[in-house]
């Protein structure tokens, strides 16, 4: 009698189940004034039935009552964390695991103990306890690890835990998706320690696991993948970077709105799409950046690098990637690699127009000048490599007028610098061009040089004018990010200044006098900041070996002036 009673009371904690479930399934609908409506009413249906459980039929000791109590606590947790009561869901969470954590490697137990140890694994990486985080995730790794290991029969459901049958022994995706969670959480838990290695390591197997069991969404895997992509480009693993880049773009290739869908809701998924190509369009222009930034190796073979983990392995996607490099051995793989990036970059601008996506252009602006500057360092034709870092001034030119530094202030400083530092890369390699001549350096080409340096004066200065102050006047002390750029722009513009072609006797003390105060300041700088000597030791030597030179030649112009 007192079973036939607990199978009434069962049959109906089932239905009531059903529809807290529901319920919580809901609560995404819940109206913004009353965001924890169907919680709440959720919460009112299975916390009398944890009640009633407790009073009348947990004594029967069976492993059902035991299961259907850590249940009912796991969803109540679940809600409380929901409901931003998360004190409390931490302890009813942990209540519940306590029942199970003996026997969480049996087929009635585990999936619930996986889930339960994935929640308070969220729950304390949320609080910022990304170790206490960790423990209980790889908890929950081991008992799948091992039930894996021991165990042919798919564990129970959740809801199965109520008639403790298994209804479908071969589908176990409900399972892995929940160890998915698992990984995907680890991912971030290592992400927050900044351990990137085990980051990139569980984040492509979640990667991996969404796609066996089509457990995923093309727009955010694609965004996932290509971002992974940059860590592996990072650590300078083309191999797998080039092929997360490919599956990413193969993915994205066919990927459409359902004819079904309604217009409004289609045209955002297809600017979704299009936004998707265009990032990963911008991370291959990353990608053929790092590649080309590598010296060249003609002895090494990618052929004879180590297989990778492939997430895809169809023909048009392999044939992708064997025809874009993954390292450099002549100028001809140099060049290939810098017109794939040209491509990417024209595909990415097509969406990240300059006056709707102002930084997302500018960044595309700056890869295209990186990839000329890479590929001149693969060629070894020097009236070449000038007119691309001509290129790159030209482009960049255009940009920073085009920028309102009010608004990208950070964006402009980044660009003047790179400006002079092109116009000093252009005045060395036409100084050799030069010097390689019979004629060596003529007064056409000298004012060529005078005027490449004046130009370099400019841009380092106004550079370094955005560091100053309203009454004009530059800090004491720089900060850590800043104190190289600023002393070495002052470096760069006091070597500009023994570049300009004077003839008057006038104009030369001037410039004289300006090298010697840009030198300065870096002497003095570093005389009463000592802390930051290490950041321009190479310079520092020469600026005071400079001075000292310079103040002997300022002497004699001075003495020729008035002579």
């Amino acid at each position: 009698m007192f079973v036939s009673e607990f199978s009434i009371w069962l049959n109906a904690a089932h239905e009531r189940y059903l529809a807290a479930k529901k319920l919580i399934e809901n609560s995404k609908n819940d109206p913004p004034g009353d965001p924890y409506k169907s919680n709440y009413e959720a919460r009112e249906i299975l916390a009398p039935m944890l009640a009633e459980l407790e009073k009348y039929w947990i004594g029967i000791g069976s492993l059902q009552t035991k299961l259907l109590s850590a249940l009912l606590k796991y969803e109540l947790g679940v809600i409380s964390i929901a409901t931003d009561e998360t004190s409390a869901g931490c302890g009813i969470l942990t209540s519940a695991l306590n029942e199970i954590r003996e026997i969480a490697e049996q087929p009635e137990c585990c999936h619930l103990a996986i889930n339960t140890l994935n929640q308070l694994g969220l729950l304390w990486s949320k609080r910022g306890s990304e170790e206490k985080s960790l423990k209980y995730l790889l908890e929950a790794k081991t008992i799948y690890e091992n039930y894996k290991a021991n165990n042919s029969v798919r564990p129970l459901d959740f809801e199965e835990i109520f008639t403790m049958e298994n209804a479908s022994s071969q589908n176990w995706n409900s399972f892995e998706k929940t160890f998915t969670h698992t990984l995907f959480y680890m991912a971030q838990v290592y992400e927050h320690l900044k351990d990137g290695a085990k980051t990139a390591e569980y984040c492509k197997e979640t990667l991996r696991r969404q796609l066996e069991f089509k457990d995923y969404d093309r727009i955010e895997w694609t965004a996932n993948c290509t971002t992974l992509s940059l860590y592996f480009v990072q650590e300078k693993l083309f191999p797998e970077a080039r092929h997360l880049l490919c599956c990413s773009q193969y993915l994205l290739s066919d990927c459409r709105p359902e004819p079904t869908m309604d217009r409004r809701i289609a045209d955002q998924q297809r600017d979704q799409i299009r936004n998707s190509k265009a990032f990963v369009a911008t991370c291959w222009a990353k990608y053929c950046n790092a590649v080309l930034a590598e010296p060249q190796n003609p002895e090494k073979d990618c052929k004879n690098i180590p297989q990778i983990d492939r997430f895809i392995n169809v023909w048009p996607l392999v044939i992708q990637e064997s025809e874009i490099p993954c390292q450099i051995k002549n100028y001809d793989e140099a060049r290939a690699v810098f017109l794939w990036g040209i491509k990417c970059i024209d595909a990415a601008k097509s969406y990240f127009r300059l006056n709707e996506y102002a930084t997302n252009y500018s960044q595309l602006v700056e890869e295209h000048s990186k990839l000329f500057k890479n590929l001149a360092a693969h060629d070894p034709d020097l009236n070449r490599q000038c007119k691309m870092h001509k290129r790159r001034m030209d482009q960049l030119t255009a940009l920073v007028r085009s920028l309102n530094p009010q608004f990208y202030m950070s964006l402009c400083r980044q660009l003047q610098f790179e400006l002079g530092e092109i116009c000093h890369e252009m005045i060395h390699l036409k100084t050799r061009i030069a010097n390689e001549t019979i004629e060596g350096i003529s007064i056409s080409k000298a004012a060529k040089i005078s005027s490449l340096a004046t130009q370099g004066i400019s841009h380092f200065e106004n550079f370094i004018n955005t560091f100053k102050d309203k009454e004009g006047k530059l800090p004491d002390t720089f900060s850590e990010d800043n104190v190289r750029p600023i002393l070495i722009a002052h470096f760069y513009i006091g070597r500009y200044c023994s570049k300009l072609l004077e003839t008057d006797p006038n104009n030369k003390e001037h410039n004289l006098s300006k090298l010697k105060e840009y030198f300065t300041f870096v002497v003095k700088y570093v005389e009463a900041n000592p802390d930051h000597a290490s950041t321009i030791e190479n310079e520092l030597p020469l600026a005071k070996e400079m001075l000292e030179y310079m103040t002997e030649r300022a002497n004699q112009v001075v003495m020729s002036a008035t002579s």
